[in-house]
């Protein structure tokens, strides 16, 4: 499958961690993001010591705290929506799951995989503004690496959903929509192999990426 940017990815697992469930009324997404921030850094750092006494057991941290901190808090059905475009209207309930599930489990594991570059970063969020007639905002943020290098963009798409929950559809790092970066590569598998065939990679690549 096509490579992305390890800072790309370290800063999705990141910010994507920090979207929390919330009451629409009492807390806007920015201030939730950063009261999170500092316990996602607690949780890491309490875990620091066990990996890297055990590092074959790096990959499991990883994915249980993608699965505690980062799925809960996407929309992973909108975005797989959107993702595959015009395909999702023509495919069937099991073709829709299915593509759900085998993308997700990609996700996972590109997010265990970059859990330990976050270490001495920093996110700075900016004030959060929002129309009040919309369920969706953005919330903009800046990625710092405190190595002296510039400070990266990040934008979250976040809307509310059926339970009064924000969740994220979509981030923007520095101009890069990852949404809109699966949909182009996906896209080009569809035209070449069909979304049938799109499932069929994404399973085997995740088999062979869970065996290794």
């Amino acid at each position: 499958m096509r490579a992305t940017s390890p800072l790309l990815w370290s800063t999705l697992l990141l910010l994507c961690s920090l979207i929390s469930p919330l009451q629409a009324a009492t807390e806007t997404p920015d201030l939730t993001m950063q009261r999170l921030t500092q316990e996602v850094f607690e949780r890491l750092e309490a875990k620091e010591a066990y990996m890297k006494a055990n590092p074959a057991q790096v990959q499991m941290v990883g994915r249980e705290l993608v699965n505690e901190f980062v799925l809960p808090f996407l929309d992973m059905k909108l975005m797989s929506r959107w993702i595959i475009g015009k395909s999702w209207r023509t495919a069937t309930v099991e073709q829709r799951q299915r593509f759900e599930t085998e993308f997700t489990n990609m996700l996972i594991r590109t997010y265990a995989s970059a859990l330990l570059e976050f270490r001495g970063k920093a996110v700075n969020f900016k004030p959060f503004h929002r129309d009040p007639k919309r369920k969706d905002a953005v919330v903009k943020a800046e990625f710092s690496g405190g190595d002296g290098s510039p400070a990266i963009p990040v934008l979250f798409r976040v809307r509310i959903d059926k339970q009064k929950e924000w969740k994220a559809f979509d981030i923007i790092v520095d101009g890069v929509s990852l949404v809109k970066n699966y949909r182009s590569s996906f896209g080009a598998e569809i035209r070449k192999v069909g979304l049938e065939g799109l499932i069929k990679r994404l399973s085997t690549h995740n088999t062979k990426q869970k065996k290794g």
